[in-house]
């Protein structure tokens, strides 16, 4: 069929035309799905973000009783790396079991079980009882490991100096309230001057 130059220049316009339109079709359609995209991973982000604020918030920097470090939390005092890695409020029984010359708390106390485990940065050497305070603090006020004389398996007093690099472990017993409504274990330089203590709960 011969066609006259006006009309095949009129086809070819709309040839183009709608070729214009189906990309500009496709276009639209690509910015939607980016655009959802973009949705579904900003709302995995922010979800993301507001988990990792709550298991913030859930402890602290552990300077404070208000805001304690979770259980079993390593932290530096002194030259030292310290956690507890077991912590027994009521170890009454045991530690008396321990030995027959352990006195009974007095009344309305029991005694803790603390275990203490350190890991030595200093350069030359170090005694764990000696380089840090440790004891609980119940209701706003601390019990000191070292007021509890009795005697215990592992007795920190009794574990030597180590080197750096090494590590100490050892135990003690606290005397502490036994209806308190708080408990939390407390370290601390006893050297330091600025007076700084850490907090961690008991798990």
């Amino acid at each position: 069929m011969n066609l006259e130059f006006p009309e095949i220049s009129k086809r070819l316009l709309a040839a183009s035309g709608a070729g214009l339109i189906a990309l500009a079709a496709l276009s639209a359609c690509g910015a939607e799905d980016t655009g959802s995209g973009d949705t579904s991973n900003t709302a995995d982000e922010a979800a993301t973000e507001a988990a990792a604020e709550e298991e913030a918030a859930s402890t602290g920097d552990g300077t404070s009783p208000d805001a304690p470090l979770a259980a079993g939390s390593t932290i530096e005092v002194a030259d030292w790396s310290v956690t507890a890695p077991e912590a027994t409020l009521d170890a009454t029984d045991a530690i008396l079991a321990a030995d027959e010359f352990n006195a009974a708390p007095a009344d309305g106390f029991q005694q803790s079980l603390i275990t203490l485990e350190g890991t030595y940065n200093g350069t030359e050497t170090g005694s764990l009882w000696l380089d840090v305070t440790f004891g609980v603090w119940a209701d706003g006020t601390f019990y000191d490991s070292i007021d509890c004389m009795n005697t215990v398996e592992n007795e920190i007093t009794l574990v030597p100096d180590v080197s750096s690099g090494a590590t100490s472990t050892g135990s003690a017993c606290v005397e502490v309230p036994a209806d308190a409504e708080s408990y939390l274990l407390y370290f601390e330089d006893v050297l330091s001057m600025d007076g700084t203590q850490y907090f961690v709960e008991i798990g």
